[in-house]
């Protein structure tokens, strides 16, 4: 009897635990071309524009979920991480500010099974949207430019930068609730670093996280330095354990480029390595933001009535 039962007990271990450490845990992943950052060529072309630079990093939290850790973070545990849906504002002083990413919508937060969503907040981030100079998207997901995308507006779209993939008829893009009438013209180019703005670059990481996802490097007006991740790093311990999403997140729900997601992820490494004050700002990781102890400089809040 205590045999048949070790072996139903293996079998079931080899059913189970097989497929679970595969999809929820193991961090291997293939090889993909190298990227390489350099902190010298970003800060030449974020002073290659003139004007003033951005005072601030400011964020709202428009929303929010938990979920296991293993989902978002391979092998990191069943310990829930909270999951933030946020927006991004650069003050500019004397101009008008930027904006990166937009929030989310109280449909897409229902669609997305949200615990919390809050309206107010997401009315706050929509006013500034409207009136921002320029808006950018680190990806084409309804949680980082669905709302830009909702909200419309000549003026907002006219205010849109965004790059080809971001916009229909590329596939997630297309999945967005465009409004009828005019869409934005496609105002980034494809494949190629810019600068957006005096001290914002955009990186394009295509192909990766989605087709559209970019990086967006930020040098405030006193020194003080980011890189926007979006969801090539959701949490800060992505980038710094280098470990990507599950492997059941990214066949059922992303479809992102794994080996493409990694060496993004190593390229972030690089980079903080050659600036150590560098914050890199993850997609959707609110409390590493906002902890004291890591001193980022991010603001809570937007800076407005």
């Amino acid at each position: 009897m205590t045999k048949r039962l070790n072996l139903i007990l293996l079998v079931l271990f080899v059913l189970f635990a097989g497929p679970y450490y595969w999809f929820l845990i193991d961090n291997s992943h293939d090889a993909a071309p190298a990227h390489r950052l350099d902190i010298a060529e970003l800060r030449q072309m974020a002073r290659s524009q003139a004007g003033q630079l951005p005072s601030a990093v400011e964020v709202e939290c428009s929303g929010f979920r938990r979920v296991p850790g293993n989902l978002m973070v391979a092998g990191s545990g069943i310990k829930r991480k909270l999951v933030c849906y946020q927006a991004f504002r650069l003050p500019v002083p004397g101009g008008k500010a930027i904006m990166i990413d937009s929030g989310i919508t109280a449909r897409d937060a229902a669609a997305i099974g949200a615990e919390k969503h809050f309206p107010a907040i997401q009315s706050k981030v929509g006013a500034e949207l409207a009136k921002a100079g320029i808006v950018l998207a680190t990806h084409e997901h309804p949680d980082h430019m669905g709302a830009l995308v909702a909200q419309g507006g000549p003026a907002l779209m006219q205010a849109a930068m965004l790059n080809p993939a971001q916009l229909p008829p590329a596939q997630s893009a297309s999945a967005l609730a465009w409004p009828s009438g005019a869409r934005p013209a496609a105002r980034l180019p494809a494949g190629r670093m810019v600068a957006v703005a005096p001290g914002v670059v955009v990186i394009p990481a295509p192909d990766s996280h989605t087709a559209g996802s970019q990086l967006i490097f930020v040098m405030l007006a006193d020194g003080r330095e980011y890189l926007f991740a979006g969801d090539l790093s959701s949490f800060a311990q992505n980038w710094r354990e280098q470990r990507g999403r599950s492997r059941l997140v990214q066949r059922l729900f992303v479809q992102e480029n794994r080996a493409e997601v990694f060496s993004w992820l190593d390229a972030m490494a690089g980079l903080k390595s050659q600036t150590p004050a560098l914050v890199i700002v993850p997609g959707h990781d609110y409390e590493w933001l906002i902890d004291p102890t890591n001193k980022t400089g991010v603001r809570i809040g937007f800076s407005v009535p």
